[in-house]
């Protein structure tokens, strides 16, 4: 049985990556680690990720004007987008989760990770993003910030 290993990072939905970098580091303290366009499925975003503690945060922002985030923003303003959550076996999760007749709306496979997305319907409102780093676990926040900095964030090979 697949389990969930730890949140892996809260995803904020913002207009402005930058701005909102700022306000985190001047608010919280937070270590800027990086910050990245990345080309997903639903379409490109500019995502900064930050440190507070042993967490990560990423502020995400749409790179064009219908893009999914900023349709989360005229919906419901900036703030919470999603969860990620690392499981153990990405294959056995979805299996369990179809297996009780939940959907996934979206699959995706990058270089470094493969990963689904739940619907907020099926988990009280919140996008769950749920993702199995290729590779293995990162054991500490240092081998996870190492991670980050070193990202590669392409598709997959079809």
């Amino acid at each position: 049985m697949a389990s969930i290993k730890r949140i892996d990072h809260v995803a904020i939905a913002v207009r402005d990556a930058d701005q909102a970098t700022q306000q985190y580091v001047n608010l919280l303290n937070a270590v800027h680690i990086r910050t990245e366009i990345l080309r997903e499925k639903a379409g490109p975003v500019k995502v900064a990720y930050l440190q507070i503690g042993d967490n990560v945060l990423s502020l995400v922002q749409s790179m064009e004007a219908d893009g999914f985030i900023n349709q989360h923003i005229s919906k419901h303003g900036e703030g919470l987008h999603h969860l990620g959550l690392e499981v153990d076996n990405l294959s056995e999760f979805v299996q369990q989760v179809e297996g009780k007749g939940f959907k996934i709306p979206l699959r995706d496979e990058f270089t470094n990770r493969t990963e689904v997305v739940l619907r907020p319907r099926d988990a009280a409102g919140v996008v769950l993003q749920i993702l199995e780093w290729k590779g293995g676990s990162d054991a500490t926040i240092e081998d996870r910030i190492e991670r980050i900095r070193k990202l590669q964030n392409q598709p997959a090979e079809p």
